[in-house]
């Protein structure tokens, strides 16, 4: 776990402040996952380490979810030797329409992969999108879980959530390591607390 949190931290993605998050809430923190793969030290011992994961699963086809999952997706896929698909946040509004770009077929078994996950929303409307096909997703591959619900509202559906590392074991090597203030590990930890 010490080794994925220092190349996240070496690539600088951890950013302290007020930021709005996708679902609309508001944080003190916010983990900027798509700038990893400017950082190729930090991006390939992550891409290493999500696709050992990758392997263990019954799976037939990576999704990379639009836009931080896809290079992480085409990481895993060319090092496991899988076909690589990527799914739309919403469908596209001209031509095919399709939320997936890419080829899945009837009963293909898809890992669904995106940089990081907080309440689940966007990972049930990407989960969603690669069912239309007729494609199954029973696993989600993350590097960092916030760990504010999207665990729970995946398994309510069936799915596994993978990740490797939560938002506290890189706060906490953070905090062992000089990197963060006691009061800013503090203030953190009890905002993750305040909005399971």
């Amino acid at each position: 776990m010490s080794k994925i949190a220092k190349a996240l931290v070496d690539a600088n993605v951890v950013k302290f402040g007020e930021f709005e998050l996708a679902s609309g809430a508001k944080s003190p923190i916010y983990i900027d996952l798509r700038i990893l793969p400017s950082f190729p030290k930090s991006f390939q011992l992550i891409s290493d380490e999500l696709t050992k994961i990758a392997k263990k699963l019954d799976i037939d086809v990576v999704a990379g979810a639009e836009t931080a999952g896809i290079p992480y997706a085409a990481s895993i896929a060319l090092k496991a030797s899988l076909p690589m698909v990527y799914v739309r946040k919403r469908p596209k509004g001209y031509g095919t329409n399709s939320m997936v770009e890419g080829l899945l077929t009837k009963g293909n078994k898809v890992v669904l992969v995106d940089d990081l996950a907080t309440g689940g929303y966007s990972k049930l409307n990407f989960v969603e999108g690669i069912q239309k096909t007729g494609a199954e997703v029973k696993n989600v591959l993350i590097v960092l879980d916030r760990e504010q619900g999207c665990k729970e509202a995946l398994e309510e559906k069936g799915i596994a959530l993978h990740k490797l590392i939560t938002l506290k074991e890189l706060l906490d090597y953070m905090k062992k390591n000089g990197l963060i203030e006691e009061e800013k590990h503090k203030e953190v930890l009890k905002y993750l607390e305040e909005n399971k």
